[in-house]
């Protein structure tokens, strides 16, 4: 029993041993190699540097090479500038290291190029014919596309639908956007009022071309603007109205446009206010009619508060005042 307890022993020491011998074999010489960024743009500056804790690269003499060609050398030169190549082309950055100790080590990385736009835009409420870009309001929904530009032979660019990606958001996958073919994703930005950080990571299959990107996204606040429904031309988008308007005629009708809010059946509640006094039934009216008396000067205040019926950050309030004049009735009596 004893002795096949020291066997199994010393099997269990030599296997031990030869597994810290081969763990050692693959990094002898403790000299590792990187490039920052990883994934460079085409004509990026890239920073290509040595590491070690093995040997002192401080007093060591290092030669660069570029594709076998010298572009650098010196003692203690740890780190080489390049410029990244155009896409489908790479570019086989060495190190020639000789130690003080007179030991001989090489180390070489392949530095290739690429890049990749990402596109968003938010499902957020805008009027009819808006141009403009909609900011991404709290807990709306985005759409982020990933516009990729790799190639394989420096002519051709490989078609995005045939990629596999890679979405983050702050910093963690995002369920069902990591994929073949996940180009575009939409996402809710979350109930916390944070910016949005987003990462994409774009290869192919075999994996031998790739290249990221990231950006922030600030969520804000929506808001609201009023335009004059016109009888005739019907809203006028063209123009918002200032917070002080004139009723020219007899009666003016405003239209709100809840810029920003997630506009969804009827998911959302107006409060109108005159004079600071509520109009419970325009609680689901998007405009308001204001008319004058006939026979007095003045001004009412009109306010309105719109809040979304679920997502308890989309709120907003804005304001205007109407101003009115009595009618002036001609005299078309006639004088004899």
């Amino acid at each position: 029993m004893k002795k096949v307890l020291i066997t199994i022993l010393t099997l269990t020491l030599f296997l031990s041993f030869s597994y810290t011998n081969a763990q050692l074999q693959t990094s002898i010489d403790g000299v590792t190699i990187a490039s920052n960024p990883e994934s460079p743009a085409p004509g990026e500056n890239v920073t290509v540097s040595i590491e070690s804790y093995l040997i002192d690269l401080n007093s060591a003499s290092i030669v660069w090479l570029s594709n076998g060609s010298s572009i650098a050398s010196g003692i203690g030169m740890k780190e080489v500038k390049i410029k990244a190549p155009t896409i489908g082309k790479k570019v086989i950055i060495s190190a020639v290291i000789k130690a003080s100790s007179g030991q001989e080590i090489r180390k070489a990385i392949v530095v290739k190029s690429g890049s990749v736009d990402i596109i968003w835009e938010t499902r957020g409420y805008t009027p009819p014919f808006f141009k403009g870009k909609n900011p991404l309001v709290y807990q709306n929904e985005v759409k982020l596309t990933a516009m990729p530009h790799l190639s394989l032979d420096g002519i051709k660019e490989v078609d995005p639908k045939s990629l596999v990606y890679e979405w983050r958001s702050g910093g963690k996958f995002i369920e069902g956007a990591v994929g073949y073919g996940k180009q575009s994703i939409t996402i809710k930005a979350d109930i916390v009022p944070k910016p949005l950080e987003i990462r994409v990571n774009v290869y192919t299959r075999d994996q031998s071309q790739g290249t990221e990107k990231s950006i922030t996204i600030q969520p804000t606040e929506p808001s609201i603007s009023f335009y004059e429904v016109n009888p005739l031309y019907g809203t006028l988008f063209n123009k918002a109205l200032s917070s002080r308007i004139s009723l020219d005629n007899s009666e003016i009708t405003v239209f709100a446009s809840p810029f920003g809010f997630d506009f969804k059946n009827n998911s959302l509640n107006y409060t109108w206010s005159i004079n600071n006094v509520e109009q419970p039934d325009l609680s689901k009216n998007q405009s308001i009619t204001l008319r004058t008396k006939g026979d007095v000067d003045g001004s009412s205040s009109i306010d309105l508060d719109i809040r979304h019926i679920s997502n308890i950050l989309q709120g907003a309030r804005s304001a205007f005042s109407a101003n009115f004049k009595k009618k002036v009735i001609e005299d078309t009596s006639t004088t004899f």
